[in-house]
């Protein structure tokens, strides 16, 4: 039967006044409103708070000025504290812990709170005009735990990724190092270099003037000013990008003043390293490649069981109170089930074996790396071998030099030889100079990338241990 609002309300002398009604209905959306005014400006402030907590986190980060000379043992310390270069896969780590502690509590499932109220309210019910519903997620310990290991293999496995990128990076500024100490030694040839070509030209010419020599004589001689002039230059050049290269590294800004002490880079750099003693077994023993490979096997192995805990039933638990549309007394009844899929076509089965061919991938993966990894190693030793002997080659060519232009000296100044004969000699042997620092660098270089492989280089800053805290 249909009935008409307005007889209902005249036959109704308990129905509360229109006017009440809605004032009542007023004062409750005032009092939600209110409600949701609070919470958002509790967010606000919230937000609020963690943005200046960034500014100011972000203010500790600016550069901090270098005081007295910056070695190598100073720049690598800096470098790992506050280059821009590592601060990626450094904050990579704590995202990775960040989803370790999401597994961790895990353990416990998630319950959500619902709650309804009725604003309109029946006239003829029984209980109050609201319910109550607490309601847990679906709960699998077994996965659960499977997947708290395998958060804590990628943590892991971000920590080595870290130390590879730091590697790396030392490698790096060792060779800065090595290639300063060798500009500085370019640079000051490069002086005296100028200097006796333009004793040639001042040489030629005054017997230009006496008519000995040809005016293109005298040319050749202040290209040969020019060009070396123009090296000069060149060098000069370098060790500033250099210079520019390091400051940006270690996480200074370009306007500081850095002073860098590069000499003796070599000792430096290779320390007590013997390139004749390292071998393919340490090289395999610090391989962050292969580390990673075998923990990534590890991970798959967990990622099979997870596929595998997947066919298991989950939990769900949940409290609640009648509806107050419902003819159910007062209370809060607790409820517990199970919940089984029928039906998925199969993926979870076949997830099994997805996982199972991925781990056959993994471990193709790491013996690739394995043999890869001995090639590098094998290149690296002929690369020290060839260097060696490039190197002791120019040292030859350099003692040659330096015993022709001594007798170059003897016979000028003895008056049995021009003066452009001994220019001719001095020139010589800068050159033969220059070229022996240059091999002498190569060697330097070569060396430093064999004790890279073999675990030296960083072993000796960082510890893999130390980041496990």
């Amino acid at each position: 039967m249909k009935i008409d609002p307005g007889n209902a309300a005249s036959q109704s002398p308990t129905r509360p006044h229109p006017g009440k009604t809605r004032a009542r209905l007023r004062g409750k959306v005032s009092f939600a409103l209110a409600v949701i005014f609070l919470a958002t400006a509790l967010g606000a402030a919230v937000l609020t708070a963690q943005g200046n907590e960034a500014a100011s986190g972000a203010g500790t980060q600016e550069a901090e000025a270098v005081t007295g000379p910056l070695n190598f043992d100073r720049a690598v310390r800096l470098a790992i504290r506050k280059s821009p270069y590592f601060t990626k896969s450094s904050l990579e780590i704590e995202v990775k812990r960040l989803d370790e502690k999401d597994s961790k509590y895990e353990f416990i499932p998630p319950v959500t709170f619902r709650t309804q109220y009725y604003v309109n309210q029946p006239r003829d019910i029984s209980s109050k005009a609201y319910s109550l519903n607490f309601v847990s997620s679906n709960y699998n310990p077994i996965e659960s735990y499977f997947s708290l290991q395998a958060r804590k293999i990628i943590t892991q496995i971000a920590i080595l990724a870290h130390m590879q990128v730091i590697s790396e990076g030392i490698r790096k500024l060792a060779k800065m190092y090595l290639e300063m100490e060798a500009l500085q030694k370019a640079a000051a040839r490069q002086d005296d270099l100028i200097d006796l070509n333009r004793q040639n030209l001042v040489f030629l010419q005054k017997r230009m003037q006496l008519g000995t020599v040809t005016s293109l004589e005298l040319k050749v001689a202040e290209q040969e000013l020019a060009g070396a002039q123009a090296e000069k230059e060149h060098i000069a050049y370098s060790q500033k990008r250099l210079r520019d290269n390091l400051q940006a590294f270690i996480g200074m800004k370009p306007g500081q003043s850095l002073e860098v002490d590069c000499k003796d880079a070599k000792r430096q750099v290779t320390g007590a390293f013997d390139p004749a003693a390292a071998s393919l077994d340490q090289a395999k023993n610090h391989s962050y490649e292969l580390k990673i490979g075998a923990l990534k096997q590890e991970l798959q192995r967990y990622n099979i069981l997870l596929a595998k805990a997947k066919l298991l039933p989950s939990f769900f638990m949940g409290a609640q109170t009648p509806d107050p549309l419902s003819s159910s007394s007062r209370g809060l009844f607790v409820s517990m089930g199970l919940e089984v899929p029928v039906w998925d076509g199969f993926k979870r089965l076949r997830n099994v074996s997805r996982q199972k061919t991925i781990m056959r991938e993994f471990e193709a993966e790491t013996k690739e790396k394995g043999l890869l990894l001995t090639d590098q190693w094998q290149e690296a030793q002929e690369n020290v071998r060839s260097a060696d002997a490039s190197r002791k080659s120019a040292q030859a060519q350099e003692e040659l030099a330096r015993l022709k232009e001594r007798q170059a000296d003897i016979r000028y100044h003895s008056g049995g030889e021009p003066l452009a004969v001994y220019l001719d000699g001095r020139k010589g042997l800068m050159e033969s100079q220059k070229n022996a620092f240059l091999k002498d660098l190569d060697y330097n270089l070569a060396v430093i990338r064999l004790r890279q492989l073999s675990g030296d280089l960083d072993a000796s800053y960082v510890d893999a241990n130390s980041w496990q805290q």
